[in-house]
């Protein structure tokens, strides 16, 4: 019988059986529509509950760029607007994550969490990644190992490549 592509509504993908941490992701200042569309479809396949996006990027939202790229994933998402994210990351009860090549960091693929837990994973601007400030505050940094010689990936990817390996052992 040859076999034949779903879509996802024709999938089971969504039981509720299964018990996954909570996500939420903290953006800082972005450059790029285009990333950001990327951000939002990867963290609605994956399930994120809230996503902080800077303010200085609202206006994103409504670009064309942003739209093509989303493909509508925003309405399934709650987005939150922030101007002081150093509050936003004083007061969240739950585990701070940034994904960041930094002294400390490990290998995202050595990720163990708890299945109860509740997650901030902070996500940098494309150039300049985290910045020291929002770095010295978050109880743990990961890193994603690259066998090339390139410092970075896409700012998107990269959360694809980390929200996989937080959701692995449970999706």
């Amino acid at each position: 019988m040859p076999d034949k592509q779903l879509t996802h509504s024709e999938t089971n993908f969504n039981t509720k059986e299964r018990v996954c941490s909570e996500i939420n992701l903290l953006l800082e200042k972005l450059d790029s529509p285009a990333n950001l569309g990327s951000i939002f479809r990867n963290a609605e396949a994956f399930g994120v509950k809230n996503i902080w996006v800077h303010e200085s990027n609202r206006d994103y939202l409504r670009s064309n760029r942003f739209k093509r790229t989303s493909r509508s994933t925003e309405n399934n998402l709650n987005i939150c607007f922030y101007e002081d994210k150093i509050s936003l990351l004083d007061t969240f009860e739950g585990t701070t994550i940034g994904i960041e090549i930094t002294e400390n960091s490990e290998n995202m693929s050595s990720y163990k969490g708890n299945v109860s837990s509740i997650i901030l994973l902070v996500l940098g601007n494309e150039k300049s990644g985290i910045d020291s400030e929002t770095l010295n505050r978050l109880d743990k940094n990961y890193h994603i190992k690259m066998l090339g010689t390139n410092s970075s990936l896409n700012v998107a990817q990269t959360l694809g490549i980390a929200l996989y390996e937080i959701r692995r052992e449970k999706i």
